[in-house]
């Protein structure tokens, strides 16, 4: 699938050597006009020579996170652009298009080279960039047929992404609630499933990594600057923005009788810019609904100021049009049932 499309006017690196870099700005486009022999209509390498072999560039969506992850790029400086190819790809193996000719979206390229990293990366993204690019640095191709190339973004909802908060202490319990039987399956099991049937991806958020989460699963560390669910919602949305998302579908962990239908339904009626809680009363449900990026900023600024309660930054969220609340239908008011104690788990019945 493509993630992001990106053109530019001008070169800020190409043709630079022992200049300083240009300052072209790297625009994100919902679709590209890719004309054969010629390159991409708009970009700095449109009708740049005959036959020019990088006239499309492509990078692995899939080695862009494995590079911030390796090198330790902090979350706020993860620019998805700043390796100026042209399409952020994931699913393909790029290496082994090299000589080949692929179809995208019924056009056709023929992959040339790798598009090898060069010194300016490590400007851009970190000091070691370039040495870890290095056999990674993407694609170049030619444009072989006419035709519009398009992000697989705007066909789906770019809010789905899940986040499974799981940072409770279980200290009421007295043992880890994740790791209960709910229904034959382990809780943690069990809720990973149900936000997979809704969202990809979907990681897993906690204080440190759970001894039960099987290789493979996406984890991610709660944000240290706050405490309880709000140190999970923090990083969820943090993670979200590093992978170009808009939405976040929270659930928390101790939610057994939770099912699909709610979940879809909060999905479905997000807007952009705005989020959805779930309400009884005044009482919000803040660990099972959807969040926009937007609300991070405001989130950050409350827990800088030690103000950690969700029902109170909900409110502020609510004042701020970034969320809008949906009360309960009497039948659904039972799946936020929160399994805190000993006596829960003896009454649990899971639909």
């Amino acid at each position: 699938m493509i993630r992001h499309l990106f053109i530019s006017p001008g070169h800020n690196y190409f043709g630079q050597h022992g200049q300083r870099p240009g300052e072209f700005p790297i625009i994100e486009v919902p679709e590209i006009e890719c004309l054969a022999g010629r390159g991409i209509r708009g970009d700095r390498f449109f009708d740049f020579q005959p036959d020019y072999k990088g006239q499309i560039t492509f990078y692995a969506w899939e080695n862009l996170i494995r590079m911030w992850e390796d090198l330790g790029v902090s979350r706020d400086h993860r620019d998805i652009s700043a390796t100026r190819r042209n399409v952020i790809s994931e699913g393909l193996e790029l290496s082994d298009l090299i000589g080949k000719e692929f179809e995208i979206q019924g056009l056709l390229f023929l992959g040339t080279e790798e598009c090898r990293p060069c010194y300016w990366m490590n400007g851009a993204i970190h000091p070691e960039a370039e040495a870890w690019m290095r056999g990674r640095g993407g694609l170049r191709a030619k444009i072989r047929s006419d035709g519009w190339l398009k992000c697989d973004q705007n066909d789906r909802n770019k809010w789905a992404f899940a986040a499974l908060l799981a940072g409770g202490m279980s200290t009421r319990m007295g043992r880890d609630k994740a790791s209960l039987e709910v229904g034959g399956m382990p809780l943690w099991r069990r809720q990973i499933d149900l936000l997979s049937s809704i969202c990809d991806p979907v990681a897993v958020f906690a204080p440190e990594r759970p001894h039960w989460l099987p290789d493979g699963q996406a984890f991610v560390q709660d944000n240290p600057a706050a405490r309880g669910p709000m140190a999970g919602l923090l990083a969820a949305l943090e993670w979200v923005g590093t992978r170009g998302g808009s939405h976040v579908l929270v659930l928390a962990v101790d939610m057994p009788r939770m099912g699909p239908q709610v979940l879809r339904k909060l999905a479905g009626a997000c807007r952009p810019g705005q989020g959805l809680i779930p309400a009884t009363d005044s009482f919000f449900e803040p660990l099972c609904a959807v969040y926009p990026i937007e609300a991070l900023p405001v989130l950050l600024e409350s827990a800088r100021r030690g103000h950690w309660k969700l029902q109170d930054a909900i409110n502020e969220l609510l004042a701020k049009g970034l969320l809008v609340t949906q009360s309960l239908l009497p039948e659904e008011s039972s799946l936020f049932f929160n399994l805190n104690s000993p006596e829960d788990l003896a009454v649990l019945s899971v639909p």
